[in-house]
């Protein structure tokens, strides 16, 4: 009997052993994902900025970047909660609600087509927004079986807990600092942005776009309105009377290759760095179109194709200054 009791007893602690393991580990599990997001996004904060400017939900720049960077403390600080499980009875409805966020977020731009990368993890890994879908379903399904499974458990509120989590967010806030604030860039009434060095753009041959006129246009091969706009652009290409079209990205050889075969755009496309693609970008939305005389930057148009009539009329403008 007294065996019988010991057996029983010890498959019981077996078995709480493993409920509380458990719902710890989906936690934990749970708070690194969040805390490498944000660590990854705040590596390139203006990427980020981007990102979720192209879901469309969220227009004004100041309003995007106090989101973005917000964001970031908040996955931090969340992220670091949930490893260390620090106030549950806070932290766990956050999470749920944060998930339910994304949830929403990337459920939308799945259906409209806003964008194809949700920015769930800066410029490190790519996901389209029905994978990001999918993926914060999971996450919001493990955060709330985590939360239930916590309920129960006495966790010891330290110090070092609460400090971890400061130091989390804290991280979260200087990190964007230390990598490098976003800049405005190029504005539509600069007239002399960084020269072109031919060692800087590459795929173009002989082509030095510091000599002559020309219409740059900055997109990316992944981007829906670059793609759509490629009929437009070929228009202006066939256009004797227009400077020569050149797209400038930097998205990898293969992209390219692949996106020249689906969507057939008759201007070549060259390679620029990182840094002088999002310089020259700024503010705009790609497709941006760029009016380049001499190296310098005469006129601007962002997302629409300009015409004929409006490229000229800018070069009129330049020819005919206002007294």
């Amino acid at each position: 009997m007294t065996q019988e009791k010991n057996t029983s007893l010890n498959e019981s602690s077996r078995v709480r052993g493993r409920q509380s393991w458990v719902p710890r580990f989906l936690a934990i599990a749970v708070g690194l994902v969040l805390l490498v997001a944000g660590v990854l996004k705040a590596v390139d904060l203006e990427l980020f900025i981007r990102q979720i400017k192209a879901y469309g939900i969220i227009q004004e720049r100041p309003l995007i970047v106090v989101s973005a960077w917000g964001l970031i403390v908040l996955e931090c600080g969340l992220g670091a909660a949930l490893i260390v499980l620090y106030r549950p009875r806070i932290i766990f409805p956050l999470t749920a609600f944060l998930f339910l966020i994304f949830t929403g977020a990337t459920g939308w731009a799945w259906f409209t087509g806003a964008t194809q990368d949700c920015g769930c993890y800066g410029a490190w890994l790519q996901h389209t927004p029905g994978q990001a879908l999918i993926e914060n379903l999971v996450l919001l399904g493990a955060a709330v079986l985590a939360w239930m499974g916590c309920r129960r458990m006495q966790a010891p509120q330290t110090r070092i807990k609460a400090w971890a989590v400061t130091i989390a967010c804290l991280m979260g806030l200087a990190m964007p600092v230390a990598f490098g604030l976003p800049t405005s860039g190029v504005k539509q009434a600069e007239s002399k942005p960084p020269k072109f060095d031919p060692i800087q753009v590459h795929g173009l041959g002989d082509v030095d776009l510091n000599i002559g006129g020309y219409l740059i246009v900055l997109m990316g091969t992944d981007c829906l309105h670059c793609q759509e706009a490629i009929p437009e652009l070929n228009m202006l290409v066939e256009n004797p009377d227009l400077p020569m079209l050149i797209a400038l990205c930097t998205s990898k050889e293969a992209d390219c290759v692949s996106f020249t075969e689906e969507f057939l755009p008759v201007f070549p496309i060259g390679h620029i760095s990182d840094d002088l693609f999002w310089h020259l970008l700024a503010d705009g939305d790609m497709p941006r179109t760029i009016l380049l005389e001499d190296g310098h930057i005469r006129q601007v148009w962002d997302q629409t194709v300009p015409t004929k009539d409006d490229i000229q009329a800018a070069y009129s403008m330049q020819e005919n200054p206002s007294p």
